[in-house]
């Protein structure tokens, strides 16, 4: 009898220690990458406004040519869609969904990620021209892990699973921008 209520005390007492932990533990995991491009913010701008584009830069579409896409509203505007569907265990199933365009500044992105699970995430990526066609661009990405999930934010680091893919992701952005700009004297 005295065994079960030391057991009892202690898995009370474990049970008490992770939820006042997920209290103290945040609530989202956040990616954040950045690069320099050799080009205005504007031309860059310009190229990742458009969803259609995302496809020739993002590493998760380049990696599954099996999936299809279908793009709802105007390209480039507030409330466009780009929906996906692949292979499950590539890119699975989701939409992007173009929820804030600050000209040459500034574009925020809501990810649903349907299959292979339910995630939502927000997308925003920065343009900060520094000097004279030459322009820092930062990805940040961050996902909502909400009570009592985000414990697990202890032992999984989202940043470390797919930050590898921004950086890629940047790189092929980089390529592409400047292969495309005209030499300036």
């Amino acid at each position: 009898m005295k065994f079960f209520r030391l057991f009892i005390f202690f898995l009370l007492s474990v049970i008490i220690i992770i939820a006042v932990m997920t209290f103290m533990l945040p609530t989202t995991q956040k990616i954040s990458r950045s690069t320099i491009i050799k080009a205005p913010a504007a031309s860059i701008y310009n190229y990742i406004e458009k969803l259609e584009n995302f496809n020739n830069w993002a590493v998760w579409t380049l990696e599954d040519s099996s999936a299809t896409y279908t793009l709802t509203g105007t390209d480039g505007k507030v409330g466009a869609v780009t929906e996906w569907k692949g292979h499950p265990e590539i890119s699975g199933e989701g939409k992007i969904e173009i929820v804030t365009l600050e000209k040459d500044r500034k574009i925020v992105q809501h990810f649903y990620f349907i299959k292979p699970k339910k995630i939502d995430a927000t997308s925003t990526m920065l343009l900060n021209e520094t000097e004279k066609s030459t322009t820092t661009v930062t990805w940040d990405f961050s996902i909502a892990t909400p009570r009592p999930w985000n414990i697990f934010n202890l032992f999984s680091s989202i940043d470390k699973q797919i930050g590898k893919d921004f950086e890629d992701g940047l790189s092929n952005l980089k390529t592409i921008i400047e292969k495309n700009q005209p030499i300036t004297q």
